[in-house]
């Protein structure tokens, strides 16, 4: 009797040890099953596109001056006369000012508006700043484009909105919401008075350069 409840305790024991080895070892091959590949989350990377939460689709591609345009004015494009008139309208458009604002923000140094796309690339709707509707372009090349095609078309009497005659006084009250601080900004980092017209500078400046 003390040999046969020895022996069925012997088993019971077994029976316990071999559960516990098979549950164990199909934890073990469960945590080491790997990962279907190309599922695994992707790095880290800094968005240059819309639909970022952040709202910043700010991108460089150096087509214009061989580096990146940032919002140092440094990095910004010159070389004639309609290029220094682009750098006061950008200055007065904040876009010195880098991230959190919409002209660096949206590659659009003018704060230009739906009308002034000019067959460049855009990335995504307009979108709203200040009470006003501003493109959203997809490199800020292609807004420094924009900003410099806008002007020379003024310069040159091609634009439907501005009159080649139109003073800088004129052009801010079109061109801007707040145009006496635009004016101000604008005319004061050409050193131009207000009375005369973008096409004076553009005339004057074009002979020597």
């Amino acid at each position: 009797m003390a040999l046969m409840n020895i022996a069925f305790i012997v088993v019971i024991i077994a029976l316990l040890v071999t559960a516990y080895a098979m549950g164990t070892n199909t934890v073990t091959m469960a945590q080491a099953t790997p990962t279907t590949p190309g599922k695994s989350s992707p790095p880290s990377t800094v968005v240059t596109t819309p639909g970022a939460s952040t709202g910043n689709f700010y991108r460089s591609d150096a087509s214009i001056t061989g580096s990146p345009i940032t919002n140092d004015p440094a990095t910004w494009p010159t070389g004639d006369p309609i290029w220094s008139i682009c750098n006061a309208v950008a200055h007065a458009e904040g876009y010195s000012q880098g991230a959190g604002t919409a002209p660096y923000d949206l590659n659009n140094p003018g704060d230009l508006s739906p009308g002034d796309e000019d067959n460049l690339g855009v990335c995504g709707n307009p979108q709203v700043h200040g009470g006003s509707s501003i493109i959203v372009f997809c490199t800020a090349e292609d807004g420094w484009t924009a900003l410099y095609n806008k002007f020379d078309n003024i310069v040159t009497g091609q634009s439907s909105t501005y009159a080649v005659t139109d003073t800088w006084a004129q052009v801010a009250s079109k061109y801007a919401g707040n145009s006496a601080a635009w004016l101000n900004n604008v005319t004061s980092f050409l050193g131009v008075d207000p009375s005369s017209t973008p096409a004076d500078y553009y005339n004057a400046n074009a002979e020597t350069t």
